[in-house]
């Protein structure tokens, strides 16, 4: 019925069904950035700042948003409504009929899709780091160990986690230490979700590639077993995927291992695995990471990544193995739907 509703709206009122949604869409990108000025707002839009003023004084004058010297911030009313404005503004998009339709050929129970695509709007994943974190407790319970990934996708979600009361819950990185980008390291992003959801964390005091020897010797130490350990007990993994391409040159792979890993037809990379199309490992550039491939056959996979060009990277790690959750956007939903 409500379908039916949406589209003869689309049908007989196509300018109000824009309209509608695009205040709503304000309204969200306030709630995101307040206090915002409406000249970086219409940045974060891509709109006309002339535009954005006009629908500004609309919900002004509607009691929605408040307006002083260090921007526009939402007023208590429209913090009310506003997740009603979301799940309308997602419905007049089509974007509820989109996780239906990429849950069924993905196979993912769980599809939540963001409007809009991080590859023309870098603040969309924002965004998606906000209804993944408004998720992950939802899989979480008391004594459960949950081991995630850096990056600046999951960094959003420790960022936009919003505390609540305390669980007791293990979080421990699944990889080691890459690169100098402290801000986004696996053992940062741990120690930020532990204070938030109220747990306890463990860090991973290794660098993300170590040779087989110097690992076996590193594992006599009490505290890098430890962690080691809960990483294989895992109960749920919240992690990343990019493009192998883009992530080889990222971490700084030898061009020789590169030129041999896209080759052999790697198109993704999740938490130092890359895979080829149809989801097989073909090379694994985390030494530490390779303890993911011990996890318990029931560990819920939450993967959180957007922007249209990864839509191949993404679909190929949803077929690796059995998944339970995906994240994504707009742009990156219809693109998998494309190919």
């Amino acid at each position: 019925m409500q379908d039916d509703y949406f589209s003869l709206m689309q049908k007989i009122a196509p300018d109000l069904a824009q309209q509608i949604e695009r205040r709503a869409l304000v309204l969200e990108r306030i709630d995101a950035l307040q206090p915002v000025g409406r000249r970086l707002l219409a940045t974060h839009l891509n709109l006309p700042e002339r535009e954005v003023r006009t629908v500004a004084a609309l919900l002004k004058e509607r009691g929605l948003v408040e307006l002083d010297a260090a921007g526009m911030t939402l007023t208590p009313l429209a913090e009310e409504i506003l997740p009603s404005a979301r799940r309308f503004s997602r419905d007049l998009r089509g974007l509820t009929k989109l996780e239906t339709a990429l849950s069924k050929l993905l196979h993912v129970p769980k599809v939540y899709v963001t409007a809009g695509d991080v590859d023309v709007d870098p603040h969309v994943l924002s965004e998606v780091g906000r209804i993944a974190a408004s998720k992950l407790r939802l899989f979480l319970q008391s004594g459960s160990t949950l081991a995630v990934t850096g990056g600046q996708t999951i960094h959003e979600v420790a960022r936009t986690l919003a505390p609540g009361s305390s669980m007791n819950v293990m979080v421990v990185p699944a990889r080691g230490g890459i690169g100098r980008a402290l801000e986004t390291q696996a053992n940062t992003v741990a120690s930020e979700i532990a204070k938030r959801l109220g747990g306890h964390h463990r860090m991973m005091h290794l660098p993300d590639q170590l040779d087989e020897h110097a690992l076996a010797e590193m594992r006599k130490l009490s505290e890098i077993t430890e962690t080691l350990e809960l990483l294989q007990r895992a109960d749920v993994v919240l992690y990343g995927i990019g493009r192998a391409d883009d992530m080889g040159a990222k971490r700084q792979l030898p061009q020789e291992v590169m030129n041999d890993v896209l080759r052999r037809g790697a198109v993704a990379e999740a938490y130092g695995c890359y895979f080829d199309i149809d989801g097989n490992v073909v090379f694994s550039a985390s030494t530490v990471a390779r303890d993911l491939g011990k996890l318990k056959p029931h560990c819920a996979m939450l993967a959180v990544a957007a922007g249209a060009r990864k839509a191949a990277a993404i679909r190929a790690v949803m077929r690796s193995r059995p998944q339970t959750m995906l994240v994504t956007d707009e742009g990156a939903a219809r693109a998998i739907l494309d190919l």
